[in-house]
């Protein structure tokens, strides 16, 4: 038998733990529930499944569940029990993060991939987050990671969003001013990252083959206030990381 909790949208979700390892079983349960769904006029059903339910996959598919989003080993389906009920999309973006790093010469930090744009061969150190990492400590780690600097946070500079991009997703890219805590460059991430150097500010701003968007980027971290990371005690009770910039 299924166990169930309620979701914010007048929908189930079926507990993981209560799905049957018999997939005729489960196919009996999993019919059993949408009748009791829309005896109780719900909305929609969730139903998350691993790599090694195959056969599960199966089933739900047949009975008219859809997928909603996955990772390596888990699926997420979904079941409208009315039709057309709302269904939050599923994840739509991934998200990267960029540094302006400046040091007290007065010299900012750039990379240049093993791989380079011909028209840019130096770029902002920086990548995408890892799983459930934070912004601060996954640009903090980019940095540190592609040229060896230890450094620390100042403010949120710029946020842009594009699409289509990697997968057909959007992207955010998220650009930030940190504090040099360390000067010498040692290079960690050797597969990705080719050179690492320390430029003067107006050998930058004078250089052709720096993009303008990263000459906007590097002058909005000198002349603007931008955005810093808040502490809201509010948040600090709760069992999710939330990080709130303003």
């Amino acid at each position: 038998m299924l166990s169930v909790k309620e979701d914010l949208y007048n929908g189930l979700i079926i507990e993981t733990d209560s799905i049957e390892d018999i997939v005729s079983e489960f196919k009996i349960s999993l019919i059993s529930l949408q009748k009791q769904a829309k005896e109780e006029e719900k909305n929609l059903l969730w139903l998350d499944l691993t790599t090694k339910q195959n056969q599960h996959i199966a089933v739900a598919l047949e009975l008219g569940f859809e997928f909603h989003n996955c990772e390596a080993t888990r699926i997420t389906l979904t079941y409208q029990v009315v039709k057309y009920a709302y269904i939050p999309v599923p994840p739509t973006h991934t998200i990267g993060v960029g540094a302006v790093v400046i040091n007290k010469k007065n010299e900012l930090l750039m990379v240049r991939d093993r791989i380079h744009n011909e028209h840019s061969i130096y770029k902002l150190p920086g990548g995408m987050l890892e799983h459930a990492q934070s912004l601060e400590d996954g640009v903090v780690r980019e940095v540190h990671e592609e040229t060896g600097i230890a450094a620390k946070l100042i403010k949120m500079v710029s946020l842009l969003n594009s699409h289509p991009f990697t997968f057909n997703k959007s992207n955010m890219y998220i650009v930030f001013q940190l504090e040099a805590l360390t000067t010498e460059i040692n290079i960690i991430d050797t597969h990705e990252i080719e050179e690492a150097i320390w430029m003067p500010l107006d050998e930058f701003f004078l250089h052709e083959k720096m993009s303008k968007f990263q000459k906007t980027l590097v002058y909005s971290a000198l002349e603007n206030d931008g955005l810093n990371c808040l502490e809201i005690d509010e948040f600090s009770l709760s069992k999710q990381y939330v990080e709130v910039y303003g």
